[in-house]
């Protein structure tokens, strides 16, 4: 195979895919600024979430970036400024010279919200696999080193990227001596420290999610298990076994049963498919990577590159080591806590309670337990969200739960009209709790007991008691460390 370059083809920028969007759209913001500092070139493309546009700081250095603006389904998503929010504060403290970085953010800029992105030159994986078809093993170690480093700084930090695929990684220089690669779209990244209970394990109904692109995705994800990096080094095995044998592991074209296959079918063997060029410790690598479990993969990236580096008589790893690089210390657990507490905002401080502790029991048992407390408490969860979980005790039984925000004054007049009232010192407690994974069988829990807005109490002793009868019974079922 003849190694690609970057005289055909050319992408100028890696950061959409194929899909076209409004070409009104498109047309209408053209010459514009946006964040009041970028003005807009040209379009670049489109996917799912955005569209993708080239642009220049109006003030020197007229360095060129790409400006990413959300799409309005996007936008109209339930808790979109949330995940907007967390997509920027992901990016920010994830930086790595493997990775895309971020440089600017704004959520209400005129234009719509926006990312401002490090602009690139090169071409996507995706595109260099659908002219190549097949890679080397040589040429594939090359990519394998900065991807493994780039990944492997991530699992440091604790971070998962849940999406990796052939056109979220951006070669450079392809085929040249100096050929490089960066990640693309970290921002939907997940923070595995935070242990993530979906509401159908909280409260038995409701369908379970998974995210990532159907044909990369890990059986655990699937399967509904707790998924950390290694999630992502099964998304890696699968571009492996594509770029050196041409095809998918698992090519179906019903979603359904591709799925399935991640989760019950071997990969078919090199030979099967034609492909006899590929030495056997190399397949062997590979097919470790695709192990259905995470313990039976490779435990780390650098582990997977040093293994794929011996296979083919080259130390990518440190071939591929960055200049310079220094990564960021993670924050200390009392830093975490800090930031948590000064991120709250409380209408009575004095009838809010909290403690942080240590929950001694592995994140999949934490789901059915919380489960446990929230029905023998008569409970209601209300939020689950990565490393979140609020829930409400003693609410009314026909209280009208319409969220504050989306309501118009008159109908919070009508609401309050409706409301029904509580036994004085029996007012509703909402639990909230926020946890941190410290190991496979720790997990951190700062718990916080606060009132429900419509429903204040005034008694502060009884108010008190109740919080503590509440926190004993959580520590209890989670199995707090003493």
């Amino acid at each position: 195979m003849r190694p690609p370059g970057v005289s055909e083809r050319s992408s100028p920028s890696g950061h959409a895919g194929s899909r076209r969007s409004d070409s009104r759209s498109e047309a209408s913001i053209i010459g514009q600024t946006a964040l009041g500092r970028y003005q807009i070139l040209r379009f670049l493309g489109a996917g799912s979430n955005a569209d993708v546009f080239l642009a220049r700081p109006v003030n020197p250095p007229h360095t060129p970036v790409v400006v990413k603006r959300i799409k309005p389904h996007v936008t109209q998503m339930p808790r979109f400024r949330q995940f907007f929010d967390n997509e920027v504060r992901s990016m920010m403290q994830f930086q790595h010279p493997y990775v895309v970085r971020l440089w600017d953010a704004s959520l209400d800029d005129p234009l719509g919200p926006c990312l401002v992105l490090e602009y690139l030159q090169g071409h996507t994986l995706e595109e260099l696999l659908n002219k190549y078809r097949r890679f080397t093993p040589d040429f594939v170690g090359r990519l394998l080193g900065p991807l493994c480093h780039a990944l492997q700084a991530a699992q440091d930090a604790k971070i998962v990227h849940r999406d990796l695929k052939p056109a979220n990684l951006m070669v450079l220089n392809a085929g040249l001596p100096n050929m490089t690669l960066k990640v693309m779209d970290f921002g939907f990244a997940g923070f595995t420290s935070k242990p993530h209970i979906q509401m159908a394990e909280l409260t038995g109904q409701g369908p379970m999610f998974a995210c990532g692109t159907p044909a990369y995705v890990s059986p655990e994800m699937i399967r509904g298990d707790s998924v950390d990096s290694r999630g992502d080094l099964y998304g890696v095995g699968v571009m492996l076994y594509e770029m050196l044998t041409s095809r998918l592991p698992f090519d179906y074209d019903d979603q359904e049963v591709l799925l399935s296959a991640h989760v019950r079918e071997t990969p078919p063997a090199f030979a099967k498919l034609g492909v006899k060029d590929v030495p056997t410790e190399v397949e062997a690598v590979v097919q470790m990577t695709l192990a259905k479990y995470a313990n039976e993969r490779p435990q780390t990236f650098r582990q997977l590159a040093e293994m794929y580096g011996r296979a083919i008589g080259c130390d990518i790893w440190t071939e591929s080591a960055p200049e310079s690089y220094t990564p960021a210390p993670p924050p200390t657990a009392e830093e975490i806590v800090e930031c948590t507490l000064a991120d709250e905002s409380s209408f009575e401080d004095r009838f809010i309670l909290s403690d942080l502790f240590e929950a001694m029991l592995p994140e999949k048992l934490a789901a059915a337990k919380l489960r446990g407390f929230i029905e023998d408490v008569r409970g209601q969860a209300v939020e689950s969200e990565p490393g979140l979980i609020r829930v409400r005790v003693g609410m009314p039984d026909k209280y009208l739960q319409q969220p504050p925000s989306s309501r118009s004054a008159l109908m919070g007049w009508i609401s309050a009209m409706r409301r029904p009232s509580v036994p004085r010192g029996r007012e509703p407690i909402e639990v909230e709790l926020r946890m941190e994974k410290i190991d496979a069988n720790r997990v951190s829990v700062l718990v916080a007991f606060r009132p429900v807005k419509e429903f204040m109490p005034d008694d502060l002793p009884t108010w008190h008691a109740r919080c503590e009868e509440l926190y004993s019974i959580l520590r209890n079922y989670l199995m707090a460390a003493t």
